[in-house]
């Protein structure tokens, strides 16, 4: 097994940070924060947006990522189990 090193990220007034764990091995996420659900789902959205704009500027079809997104989120959201 390889060694692992930490990863330290610090908040401060103007950054503040959401880290979304995804366990590939048992099929799970989780989203670590100091902010509320609510103020974490605004502020997914609006990395996924970004994410979403750096794929069509790295030249993915706008119509492929928008479906991508789609496709993912009626998928899910219909299988999601809350812990």
């Amino acid at each position: 097994m390889k060694d692992e090193t930490p990863l330290v990220i610090r908040d401060n007034e103007s950054i503040k940070n959401i880290f979304i764990q995804v366990d590939l091995k048992n099929q799970s996420t989780s989203v670590c924060s100091n902010f509320s659900s609510g103020e974490n789902l605004s502020l997914i959205m609006e990395a996924l947006a970004i994410t979403a704009e750096k794929c069509i500027k790295d030249g993915i079809e706008k119509k492929k990522v928008y479906g991508t997104i789609k496709d993912y989120l009626v998928k899910v959201l219909g299988n999601y189990v809350i812990k």
